[in-house]
């Protein structure tokens, strides 16, 4: 039986709220029940495109140092409810009036020769408060709260042989958020956790930037060049600071089957597609500055890649024939090797 220890807790928002409300806690009985099967089943879960792995912050000062992540370790290491009651006050500090109660469940257990720690938060209605008797939560409290809202939470799982001198990756999810890591609630990632995604922004974007660049001058399919060509020029703005996967990216665009194939086939891995990161325009923009047509009339037009929409309009004449119309005053003119 993998999981050892599980315990819940009823959590009011905290933040801004005048002293915030009471957290409410109880300990599960392991092996039995209807909710310990429910909470086995996410325990010993398999991953979804839905998990992405994060990374805790160090110090601000560069010290390995994270209070998240040294409140996990002391749960895991001495599963009580008082440790527990930590992590629990932690979550209510960032939690909102926009989030609402929030029932927290803490798992701890065994995965192999690994140890393993599910940290997982399934939303609710402040009308549960007034169903909690004067003894705190009981079993079939939780079980209707928990079943109303099976497919819906947010979860950090982590798991090493030696906790203590690991648990700095773990893999988080937020089934609110629906597919896309773009919408994992800042409050869970960023302020409770405070983790961010294991890839880096620089990274990401670079990978993501050097595949298209690839695949546009690998490729000779007109048809695929053209649809990478047109979301190049449109990422920067349309995906600047927003957490994506390649995948994703190309699912914004509307990439067909032969497109998204050409870009994949340009990764070192077709695993990495689905690699979180932090799209940064500034890095996009210095793996692929420019974008450049060639006609087959021997005309070459070149413009700043997220600016080429802007600075030459196109009108379909018919055959496969474009015009590319733009003025301007002149304000240079050279001679080239093509």
């Amino acid at each position: 039986m993998p999981i050892s220890h599980a315990f819940a807790f009823l959590i009011p928002p905290g933040k801004g709220v005048a002293g915030g409300g009471v957290i409410s806690g109880k300990d599960i009985a392991i092996g039995a029940g209807k909710l310990f099967e429910m909470l086995d089943g996410i325990f010993s879960g398999e991953g979804s495109s839905r998990d992405f792995e994060i990374t805790f912050n160090p110090a601000p000062d560069g010290a390995q140092v994270n209070a998240c992540r040294d409140l996990f370790i002391a749960f895991e290491a001495d599963p009580t409810n008082e440790n527990g009651r930590r992590i629990a006050e932690r979550l209510q500090a960032v939690t909102d009036n926009r989030s609402g109660v929030g029932l927290l469940f803490l798992l701890a257990g065994a995965s192999g020769l690994s140890k393993r720690l599910v940290v997982s938060r399934f939303p609710t209605d402040q009308a549960v408060l007034a169903e909690v008797g004067n003894e705190g939560l009981d079993v079939e409290f939780l079980e209707q709260v928990f079943i109303k809202r099976l497919s819906s939470y947010k979860a950090i799982r982590l798991e090493h042989k030696v906790p203590s001198s690991a648990f700095w990756k773990g893999v988080a999810t937020d089934r609110q958020a629906g597919q896309s890591g773009e919408h994992i609630s800042e409050y869970w990632l960023k302020d409770f956790l405070d983790a961010d995604f294991s890839e880096t922004s620089a990274a990401g974007t670079r990978r993501l930037a050097t595949a298209l660049k690839q695949a546009l001058k690998k490729s000779p399919n007109l048809s695929v060049k053209t649809e990478i060509a047109h979301a190049s020029s449109l990422a920067p703005a349309a995906f600047e600071g927003k957490a994506t996967t390649i995948d994703e990216f190309c699912a914004h665009f509307g990439f067909s089957k032969a497109t998204r194939e050409t870009i994949k086939s340009q990764l070192t891995k077709p695993s990495l597609s689905g690699k979180m990161f932090t799209f940064d325009a500034k890095e996009f923009k210095t793996v692929a500055p420019y974008r450049t047509v060639e006609m087959s009339n021997g005309a070459i037009l070149t413009a700043p890649n997220e600016e080429f929409e802007s600075v030459f309009e196109t009108e379909d004449v018919s055959d496969g024939v474009v015009r590319y119309i733009t003025e301007g005053r002149v304000s240079d003119q050279r001679l080239a090797r093509k």
